[in-house]
């Protein structure tokens, strides 16, 4: 609708608000704004900048609620570094030692079924002299760093142990004066002493796939015969505390949640895994982005059990409850919500020329080889995708196609332009491949209602946060404060 101001209302017990998309700020208003507002943005009433309430009028005369953007030309402020980044400061790369898999995952991201615009499972594998050269490239583009990180991937990456062990000591002998980060996602089926000795003595970053108990792991998660992973996979994770104890309470776990399943059930990896102090489980819903055809349901039951929990953390982290009752799976999802908080102190109005967030540097800190060296910007985008290429170990980057991925913001500048939404889109490139030649305007609007539900609710929980020390001090009066003062 033409004339709407760029704003979104909130409500909590306590009072009002609107967070201004044009300032990027949050401001208290009183009822009646809130119920003029209302009817402007959720009735589709016309907005008359002639006939606002008072509080709103004055709001308007401040540089509040205005209906048109400042943006003239939306670019991410980092297109210029562009070629200085992509050439001498990537972080890490992430080898695709094969694509070969033991398992048969029922919501993987490369079986026949599921994810279309995918590969498909495969038995092709990273030649030795195809993993040098990605070694000598993140070698010769990172000259400026004193660390790199350099990740294994698969299919199944341990089907290549062999390989993953050249290659970590031609790295060691590459990297002469640097530190090394060495990490790998793993199934876990095939560790063993041999195995789990080398990957402490590199210090590996382990992180290992299981999705929840017996019952709701081996649900999805099988062999390719069938049969369920749990207890193979379990049964080594109690091998690596057994050998190594320290280095067992440093493993991380990877979680699929289908959220047709009970929260609870996830929830209750933490009593398989008493004996052992994981401290970080990386959950994430089935991911089917590249799949048109298949959709998610969510209960109810799911819904307000996570968020049951996640309130719980916060709990914890105003010192309500201990640390030790709330759910491993809803950490890093209060991390991000307490590490987003700070950027509400330091948010700055939108400017003349400007971009939503949400795309990375593409490449820069998670950078992708596939088997054969093609080079994409992280593992999570589609390897056959054309469009999501961004060069090859042999021939270098090809800026032209990262500086697209970095600009997608471009397919849809006008409508940008004048979203409440622009500073917490989460939007990157991955969401407007269709799979064709060209990124998609129209994909990446599809996915714009769930950006606004996500940003909607970044901006209510520092609100709520935010109210805890005017409402209720005494409660939190020995809390940590320091995010909000």
């Amino acid at each position: 609708m033409l004339n709407m101001p760029i704003v979104e209302i909130f409500k909590t017990i306590n009072s009002h608000y609107i967070y201004d998309g044009i300032k990027c700020e949050i401001v208290e208003i009183n009822k009646s704004s809130y119920d003029y507002l209302f009817n402007i943005l959720r009735n589709g009433e016309k907005f008359d900048e002639l006939k606002l309430p008072n509080e709103l009028y004055k709001l308007h005369e401040a540089g509040y609620l205005q209906t048109s953007s400042p943006i003239k030309m939306i670019e991410h402020p980092y297109t210029k570094f562009l070629p200085t980044f992509l050439n001498r400061k990537i972080k890490s790369i992430t080898l695709q030692v094969t694509q070969k898999c033991n398992f048969r995952c029922k919501y993987c991201i490369y079986s026949e079924e599921i994810n279309k615009s995918q590969r498909s499972h495969s038995n092709n594998s990273m030649s030795l002299d195809t993993a040098m050269k990605s070694i000598d490239f993140l070698s010769n583009h990172s000259i400026d760093l004193k660390e790199v990180g350099i990740g294994f991937y698969g299919g199944e990456p341990l089907l290549e142990f062999e390989l993953i062990k050249k290659i970590v000591a031609y790295a060691k002998e590459v990297f002469i004066g640097k530190q090394i980060l060495f990490s790998m996602t793993t199934n876990g089926s095939l560790l063993n002493k041999e195995i789990i000795k080398f990957l402490k003595e590199n210090d590996f970053n382990l992180m290992i796939s299981l999705d929840g108990p017996k019952n709701v792991n081996d649900k999805n998660r099988v062999f390719a015969d069938g049969s369920g992973t749990f207890d193979s996979v379990i049964n080594n994770i109690k091998l690596i505390a057994e050998l190594y104890p320290t280095y067992a309470n440093e493993l991380s776990i990877s979680m699929v949640m289908d959220p047709s399943n009970d929260f609870d059930c996830f929830n209750s990896i933490q009593f398989d895994l008493k004996d052992i102090d994981i401290n970080y489980i990386n959950a994430a819903i089935v991911d089917f982005d590249y799949d048109d055809e298949s959709m998610l349901y969510y209960s109810d039951d799911f819904t307000w059990k996570i968020q049951y929990h996640e309130f719980l953390g916060f709990m914890s982290y105003w010192g309500r409850i201990e640390d030790k009752e709330t759910s491993l799976l809803t950490k890093p999802s209060l991390a991000s919500n307490i590490n987003n908080f700070k950027k509400f102190k330091t948010a700055s109005p939108l400017l003349s020329q400007d971009s939503p967030s949400g795309p990375c540097v593409p490449g820069l800190t998670r950078l992708f080889a596939d088997y054969k060296g093609n080079l994409f910007p992280c593992e999570r985008v589609s390897e056959s995708s054309e469009t999501m290429k961004i060069g090859d170990i042999n021939n270098g980057f090809d800026i032209t196609r990262a500086n697209r991925l970095l600009n997608v913001s471009k397919l849809s500048e006008e409508i940008c332009k004048k979203c409440w939404a622009f500073r917490f889109c989460n939007q990157c490139a991955k969401k407007a491949d269709d799979g064709s030649k060209f990124l998609s305007t129209n994909k990446r609007i599809e996915h714009c209602p769930e950006s606004k539900i996500s940003a909607y609710h970044e901006v209510q929980n520092y609100i709520i946060m935010n109210e805890v020390h005017t409402f209720y001090p005494e409660q939190v009066r020995n809390s940590k404060q320091e995010v909000f003062e």
